[in-house]
């Protein structure tokens, strides 16, 4: 009798697993479309960035690997209320709690500036600054004499000048005073 007992309990606990966990009866938080589009992007090209904030991410993958907040903070030792305000952008976490969070979502964390404009173009600008500021020095002059360039003339000048300072081969750009 009591072995009939025990395996009955048993066989109760089966089926309630199965119920719960695998045929998924427990409600569960989905993911949204913009989550979906996001997590295609990840398997699609790793470096593509998605403007998204760490806590968004972490939320989508958690929620993807069916993960709740108090198993991440077991997994990744981050206490559970550090990762629900992550979560809810109200911190900003350290490089190296992202990375142990990430680890423990089976995801590498990648660090990669991108430029907001071509580094070509910044540099160019960087460059036609400092010439800029010397030109203007001896344009003013040249003003106060009757002489001053053209604007054509004056655009000329600026981009050649621009031109061999980029070409100069110099490691430093001068500083713009």
């Amino acid at each position: 009798m009591i072995f009939k007992n025990i395996c009955f309990n048993i066989y109760l606990a089966l089926i309630l697993y199965c119920l719960i966990y695998k045929i998924g009866f427990v409600a569960r938080k989905t993911l949204t479309t913009s989550d979906t589009l996001a997590l295609e992007k990840i398997k699609d090209s790793p470096s593509v960035g998605w403007a998204s904030s760490y806590g968004d991410w972490i939320r989508i993958l958690r929620t993807y690997l069916r993960m709740s907040q108090m198993e991440l903070a077991q997994r990744s030792g981050v206490p559970q209320p550090h990762l629900v305000r992550i979560e809810s952008g109200k911190t900003d976490p350290r490089v190296s709690t992202l990375k142990k969070i990430y680890e423990a979502l089976s995801c590498h964390l990648s660090l990669e500036p991108v430029a907001m404009k071509p580094l070509e173009g910044l540099l160019r600008g960087r460059a036609r600054s400092v010439v800029l500021e010397r030109l203007k020095q001896s344009a003013g002059t040249m003003a106060l004499e009757g002489q001053a360039p053209e604007p054509d003339l004056f655009r000329y000048v600026l981009e050649t000048k621009t031109d061999e300072l980029l070409n100069s081969g110099r490691k430093r750009l001068p500083k713009v005073e």
